[in-house]
């Protein structure tokens, strides 16, 4: 992972690299064949900047020149190491009462204990060698140096580095790449994506036995039905909300360190997470609508490409949610919770138990700005509430007259005796507000739910 890291940094041609302590966590093996490869990186003629702490000898041995610090900061050596850090050495016992580095002994750990950075600070009391380098002649040789034209100070020979752009590759290339990236680590994720197409092959199967032959004209079988469309939905969103948190986490580690070195546009990487989901998502709703729709007796090829398409978008702002959320809250532990919980207070409010109007009139805000109730709403309507021309009700007949044929048309037969005659439609619209009239602009407030999503 360490070679890895550093060869992505590479791939951009860095004049200067600087690394964060590319040893830690490494043993003194990989340790060494990680710095041996900055070493050729360093003889090809790039600047290597990196911070390393006790390091073995064999490695400290590769370093060129060293700032060595001590508690708080401050420089107690400046310069080049030498051959086997002599130089260093020499330097450090060339001050009055410091003991001689032992032969073969690591210079690294021997140097700290020196200046009181080790396990004893004994020598730290006794000397100060911050001031002792100010007035060495390694420090004066340094200001010699940076004195130069061309360093600290402006040259006609140097000019100053200017760049045009911030980034070297326009949009278009970083979209293609991260685009290509994504659609790449989705393929080699087949547990992620086997995974939630098995769960709604499952769904649609479970689902659909259940509501074989159920006669939605009827009091219990229409309840039945809105609380099938909210349940198959729900199982649906749930699963994929779950399985991208830890496919978001994974990758978010990459993105922050990518950010960071402004390897690309956030927008482009938030495009490209958006883009990638849509043909996924799409396709596991398709599945689930072929087995589904026709197996729980709803109708209508037209009616059924729109409620594929609205599962479809229910389940892609779930996918978004999760994707929020994984980047608003420090651990995917976290994010789980906080999204099960804000999820079942939506849900709670979302106009199906309670139904919305029952909904205490404090809590009616609450049902108005839910995102989920703008879906579930849409796809009951479309089911249950299409009648173009509603039947008119006959008082002397106690009968509907000029009843269509489309099931939103039908009297509601098994009613309670609270409730008098009314249609399917009439039902569902009174009772859980789910308004067929309102699906487009409900259609417009997913797309915003969405938008918003994204842009959070």
């Amino acid at each position: 992972m360490k070679r890895l890291t550093i060869g992505v940094e590479l791939a951009a041609q860095p004049s200067i690299l600087f690394l964060d302590e590319p040893t830690s966590g490494l043993d003194a093996h990989s340790a060494k064949v990680i710095m041996d490869g900055v070493r050729k990186v360093a003889d090809s003629g790039r600047t290597i900047v990196c911070t390393i702490h006790q390091p073995s000898s064999d490695v400290f041995f590769l370093f060129d020149h060293l700032i060595l610090l001590k508690r708080g900061g401050e420089s107690v050596f400046v310069g080049e190491l030498g051959t086997r850090c002599q130089k260093l050495v020499k330097y450090l016992e060339s001050v009055p009462t410091v003991k001689p580095c032992p032969p073969k002994q690591n210079p690294a750990p021997w140097m700290l204990e020196v200046i009181g950075a080790g396990v004893s600070n004994e020598r730290a009391r006794d000397l100060d060698f911050v001031d002792i380098f100010s007035k060495s002649e390694e420090k004066r040789h340094l200001d010699d140096m940076l004195q130069q034209p061309g360093i600290t100070t402006t040259s006609p020979e140097w000019p100053e580095v200017t760049f045009m752009k911030k980034r070297a590759s326009k949009g278009s290339t970083q979209m293609y790449f991260l685009m290509k990236r994504f659609l790449n680590l989705y393929w080699r994720s087949p547990a992620f994506n086997l995974t939630r197409f098995g769960i709604v092959f499952g769904v649609a199967i479970i689902c659909g036995l259940a509501f074989l032959s159920v006669d939605y004209t009827t009091y219990s079988g229409l309840v039945g039905g809105v609380g099938l469309v909210f349940m198959s939905t729900l199982f649906m969103a749930m699963a994929g909300f779950m399985g991208t948190l830890p496919v978001y986490s994974t990758d978010r580690s990459a993105f922050y360190r990518e950010h960071a070195a402004e390897t690309y546009n956030s927008l482009w990487y938030f495009v490209a997470t958006t883009v990638v989901e849509i043909p996924y998502v799409f396709g596991q709703s398709l599945l689930f609508i072929v087995i589904f729709y026709p197996m729980v007796g709803f109708e209508g090829f037209a009616t059924a490409v729109l409620y594929w398409v609205h599962v479809s978008l229910f389940v892609l702002g779930q996918m978004y949610f999760a994707q929020l959320l994984i980047h608003a809250f420090p651990s995917i532990e976290v994010a789980a919770v906080m999204g099960a919980l804000i999820n079942s207070i939506f849900l709670l409010f979302a106009g199906f138990n309670p139904p919305a109007s029952s909904i205490p009139a404090g809590y009616k805000w609450l049902y108005t700005i839910v995102p989920q109730r703008f879906s579930i709403s849409i796809l009951s309507a479309l089911v249950f509430c299409d009648c173009p021309e509603e039947p008119t009700w006959n008082e002397s007949l106690s009968a509907y007259e000029n009843v269509g044929s489309n099931l939103g048309c039908q009297p509601l037969t098994g009613t309670p005796i609270t409730i008098s005659h009314t249609t399917v439609k009439g039902y569902i619209e009174s009772t859980f507000r789910y308004n067929y009239d309102d699906r487009w602009a409900n259609f417009g407030y997913v797309f915003v739910t969405i938008a918003i999503f994204r842009i959070l």
